[in-house]
């Protein structure tokens, strides 16, 4: 297995630089292309007149909002902790339940923070292998090789649902099952911070799972949907104790005026949200269309990102898209380097990227 420090997407001035060109997009992070609700953005402006000021140390407004979303009777504010991105919810995990004495469990190709953040606690990693057979759950987690690899020193298992970088998923039913027949001191953190995207394809949300498992921690992001990626905000809901217990590991002051307005505001504008799901569907069915044409295989997604398999010239490939203005991000930290994954762009982005593709593939092959 092999541990690696986390690779952000190319940034896009450092590309124009470089190659000396004016126009690039970056279809790298996946970033919501359409830009945050402008009620959101509003509210970021009207606040930067209080920033002389710290902010509310708790983000009472904002988890008074995110109650209020959830509507769960078993959820209170005291449930949820907001984060300076969803990363650092997981990082109070890892620092709250792994030491050099635990193992921490997640599947093969996971979101290489799991990784990093263990390491960092000196836990041993142990990876369970992903679904090989083909078909739509091709590299999806398998819960029965993962149940195979527990033992009494296990404490976390991460599961992403939907999981990145694949975009594969996992129904709820399933997951539940898995934690009914594992030790109950086992902290399972599902990680959601794609499930907008999931819920518009029909599948639900493991929240209702916090009602029956205490052991459970749910992570969530404003990153994705929300397009807020550049405030770093996120939020986790779990049991009393366990939240009481991550505020005792947060900074004070760890989330900024401006990123707890915006959040606040951008959650209530459900036709903001609506749009850019919308929009993410409608290129997602072009891209895939345009694939299958071309005979490049994907693997099925329930995200806001298509994961391409373009085999051996993977790196060829995602070179001259770079060249060209286009950064995709390639997969060798994730030991899938046949493998490129492209956010969905606007139609104007997704577009220029099948345009360039098409000519490209024909030069490498």
């Amino acid at each position: 297995m092999k541990t690696t420090t986390y690779q952000p997407g190319k940034n896009i001035d450092d590309i124009r630089k470089k190659y000396n060109i004016k126009r690039v997009i970056k279809l790298a992070s996946n970033e919501n292309p359409s830009g945050p609700s402008i009620k959101a953005i509003n509210a970021g402006v009207k606040i930067q007149k209080k920033i002389n000021r710290y902010p509310d140390s708790h983000s009472v407004k904002l988890k008074h909002a995110i109650n209020s979303f959830l509507s769960k009777p078993f959820i209170k504010s005291n449930n949820i902790i907001i984060g300076n991105g969803s990363n650092e919810i997981l990082e109070f995990v890892a620092r709250r339940f792994l030491n050099e004495k635990s193992e921490v469990l997640f599947c093969k190709h996971s979101f290489l923070v799991y990784k990093i953040i263990s390491k960092n606690m000196n836990a041993k990693i142990i990876e369970s292998k992903p679904v090989n057979e083909p078909g739509s759950n091709y590299l999806s987690i398998d819960l029965q090789d993962m149940s195979k690899r527990i033992t009494s020193k296990t404490k976390v298992i991460f599961i992403a649902n939907p999981s990145n970088p694949t975009g594969t998923i996992l129904k709820v039913k399933e997951i539940d099952g898995f934690i009914k027949r594992i030790s109950k001191k086992i902290i399972v953190v599902i990680d959601e911070a794609y499930y907008e995207y999931a819920l518009f394809r029909g599948f639900k949300s493991a929240i209702n799972l916090l009602k029956k498992y205490p052991n459970v921690v749910i992570t969530r992001s404003f990153s994705k949907i929300h397009a807020l990626a550049g405030l770093r905000i996120g939020y986790g809901i779990a049991s009393d104790s366990i939240a009481k217990d991550f505020n005792n590991y947060r900074q004070p002051f760890n989330i900024n005026y401006i990123a707890q307005e915006m959040a606040t505001v951008s959650l209530s504008d459900k036709s903001f949200v609506n749009k850019s799901l919308k929009e993410n569907h409608e290129g997602m069915i072009y891209l895939k269309s345009c694939f299958d044409d071309l005979g490049i295989s994907y693997l099925d997604s329930y995200t806001n990102f298509l994961t391409i398999n373009l085999g051996k010239y993977t790196k060829r490939i995602y070179n001259a898209l770079l060249c060209q203005g286009i950064i995709l991000r390639p997969l060798d930290n994730y030991e899938l380097p046949n493998y490129l994954r492209i956010t969905i762009g606007t139609e104007k982005e997704n577009k220029l990227l099948i345009s360039k593709l098409k000519k490209i593939l024909k030069s490498v092959k």
